[in-house]
């Protein structure tokens, strides 16, 4: 009789071990939002844009700005339609490097206009503010350089190409107001 509880026991344990007895989560745990309409259309463009990308490229979120926003939306050349920048890191054999793509629409595709080569460790800023005030956006990135602080480069599209117009060293948040 002691011999069989023994191994009732033993046998509960090892069901306890080996299955888990993990709380079940509780429905608030599992309640999640709807995805909205714009996030849905963003993670549509974000695949069709890292289809226009070199083979392993990694999307870089910009540390400051929209909180996991990988693409940034601005009208740079004022036709009315938006154009987007990633900034992405490329794998290659002589290492990593960080490059920025400008991309336009066209007929419901998308095409990449320029691209440029970054530097530093990483993103700090992507945006399109109209820094000069002359009504047109232009494309700002702010590098992080580590302990040294970070870099800004201000480009303007000109014949469907970005021209670097402004370049500046800066620290903490930038503020671009």
């Amino acid at each position: 009789m002691l011999q069989r509880l023994n191994r009732i026991g033993i046998l509960v344990t090892m069901l306890l071990l080996l299955g888990g007895c993990g709380i079940p989560a509780t429905p608030i745990d599992m309640i999640k939002p709807p995805a909205s309409v714009s996030s849905l259309q963003r993670d549509n463009i974000s695949q069709e844009l890292m289809k226009l990308l070199p083979d392993q490229a990694k999307l870089i979120v910009p540390m400051q700005g929209e909180q996991g926003q990988d693409i940034s939306f601005g009208d740079m050349d004022g036709d009315g339609i938006n154009e987007a920048v990633v900034v992405y890191e490329e794998n290659r054999a002589s290492g990593k490097a960080l490059k920025a793509a400008l991309f336009k629409q066209q007929d419901n595709t998308w095409r990449i206009v320029s691209e440029i080569k970054g530097f530093g460790y990483g993103l700090e800023y992507a945006g399109f503010p109209d820094i000069n005030h002359d009504g047109r956006l232009e494309l700002a990135l702010g590098w992080s350089l580590g302990a040294a602080g970070n870099g800004l480069d201000i480009y303007e599209l000109k014949n469907e190409q970005l021209e670097l117009v402004k370049k500046k060293e800066y620290h903490g948040k930038l503020d671009l107001e």
